[in-house]
Order: C-alpha cells, then sequence, then structure tokens
C-alpha cells in the first residue's frame, strides 16, 4: 500500500482551529473588552484557570469546561452579538482567522495529492452551527466530516471513530488522526487509527508527524 492510499482525518477546536485561549485576547480587543473578560487560558496557563484544573482532576466533562468557560465571560460581559453562544461570537468575528495555519497547509497538501481528507469532531455544529459551517472556504475540502454530536456519540465511545473510518474508505492503519485531548488520541488508538496528539504550545510539530506519513510536502 503507498502513501497516496493514506489519508488525514483532523478534530476541529485546537486542531483544525486555534483554540478559543489563543484567539481570546484578539477576540477581547476587537470588541473593546477588558483584557481578562474572557477569563482562562486553559494549558496555556494551567495555574490561572481553576476550571482547567478541574477538567485535568476529572471533576469536569471537557463539554462542560468550555460551557462554563463561555458562562463566565458573559458574565463579565462578553457580547453574544446575536449568537447563541459565546463560542460563535469568538469564532465567527470579523478580524479573526480561525483556521490554525499549519493544518490548513496540511489539508491543502494533502487535497493536491489526492489523500483523503477528512473531519472526526465531537461538538463542531453545536457550537457554530451547521449554517455557518458549511459557508466557510476550508468546506469543500472535506469529504468526510463526523460530529459525534449528530450521532448521540461522542469521543472517546469507538462509534465515532468507526463511522469516519469506514466513510474514509481506508484501512484504520493507513489514516493519521490529529487530536488535542489525550483521552480522544487514545480512543482513535483503540480502534487502530494513528493518532497523535496536538500540543498546543507547539501544534506546527504535529502536522510536520503527519505530513511525512502521508507523503506530503507542506
Amino acid at each position: 500500500m503507498t502513501s497516496s492510499d493514506r489519508g488525514l482525518l483532523l478534530d476541529v477546536g485546537v486542531v483544525l482551529f486555534k483554540s478559543a485561549w489563543e484567539i481570546a485576547d484578539r477576540y477581547e480587543q476587537i470588541r473593546g473588552l477588558a483584557p481578562g473578560t474572557v477569563h482562562g487560558r486553559g494549558p496555556l496557563d494551567p495555574d490561572g484557570d481553576e476550571r482547567w484544573q478541574r477538567y485535568l482532576a476529572g471533576e469536569a466533562t471537557e463539554r462542560e469546561y468550555w460551557l462554563d468557560f463561555a458562562a463566565q465571560a458573559q458574565s463579565n460581559g462578553a457580547p453574544l452579538d446575536g449568537h447563541p453562544t459565546l463560542m460563535r461570537a469568538m469564532f465567527q468575528t470579523p478580524g479573526i482567522d480561525v483556521v490554525r495555519p499549519q493544518a490548513r497547509a496540511l489539508v491543502n497538501a494533502c487535497v493536491a495529492a489526492g489523500r483523503s481528507v477528512g473531519i472526526l469532531t465531537n461538538e463542531l455544529m453545536d457550537f457554530q452551527g451547521r449554517t455557518w459551517v458549511e459557508q466557510q472556504d476550508w468546506f469543500p475540502l472535506f469529504s468526510v466530516l463526523i460530529d459525534s454530536s449528530e450521532l448521540g456519540m461522542r469521543k472517546p465511545n469507538p462509534e465515532p471513530y468507526l463511522v469516519a473510518i469506514e466513510q474514509m474508505g481506508l484501512p484504520a492503519d493507513q489514516i493519521v488522526f490529529i487530536d488535542d485531548n489525550p483521552t480522544y488520541v487514545a480512543g482513535g488508538k483503540s480502534v487502530g487509527l494513528n493518532s497523535i496528539l496536538l500540543d498546543v504550545h507547539d501544534p506546527g510539530a504535529v502536522f510536520e508527524d503527519a505530513a511525512r506519513f502521508l507523503g506530503v510536502v507542506l
């Protein structure tokens, strides 16, 4: 089997998209909000984010962390701009480029080389809305988009991974899967995917690793 038979499967939050922690300062600047209105920087400032510590300790789920993150910012005066959640306000604000450039480069390289490219996410549609997602310039690049919130089973449950593998049309061991959550990376490994972890402190490294596996040049 050659590298042309391999595929790329990406998580969205923190992987295809920059994290909310990374764009929070820019969002505050654009909206004229006081620094710290969007409170919490997760692993970028773990000592300053009590909610993140609770998540790491297993006292809250990832979803609960983000909903609390949004609720705190809103209580601090962050505007909703007509969106039902802070996440939509942040990621859909004009002037913020939310797509991680290294991810965009890898996806473009894969598409140009004829590799299969897909998304496996837990909450993209829930957080951002399908209408907005389908209007984005990157959306047509992905032949597969599995949002496990629409399946009723979220990562790391095996079902979303298995659905993604089936729709990719490739053996699991020929797909490289990138996620920022160690639990979800482990879930991918459990079903045979080549799962690799993105470190938000050095996000570019994982895309270089994936490019080598896929036989493409960034």
